[in-house]
């Protein structure tokens, strides 16, 4: 499945890590201002059209690891917790993304925007 707007999570039920779960998001790679390239998360079908227009290739997924609030707290403190998020790896096909998650965490995927 190549070229789709998809948004996915997987739980992390592993008490040792400092994981809730995984986020897959759909990813755009499109021209800034500068002359350079951004990559911009999509999770809407309207930001996913938008950027459709300008992308330079097709869609990739992202894989973030959610971190738990409390493992979070503990090590960077309270008041760094709004990147809670670390980004994990990025593929072309979301079936690799899925299996991926899956094989990491033992747990299925919940797919919510295909």
């Amino acid at each position: 499945m190549k070229g789709k707007l998809v948004n996915a999570y997987v739980h992390n039920s592993s008490a040792k890590s400092a994981f809730s779960g995984f986020e897959i998001v759909t990813c755009r790679e499109i021209p800034d201002y500068d002359g350079g390239t951004v990559i911009e998360t999509v999770k809407t079908a309207e930001e996913y059209l938008n950027a459709d227009e300008i992308a330079l290739d097709e869609p990739f997924y992202r894989i973030f690891g959610i971190y738990k609030p409390k493992t979070w707290m503990e090590k960077y403190g309270y008041d760094n917790y709004i990147e809670k998020k670390r980004t994990i790896g990025d593929f072309y096909d979301i079936k690799e993304a899925i299996q991926f998650l899956e094989e990491l965490t033992g747990n299925s995927t919940n797919i919510y925007s295909i």
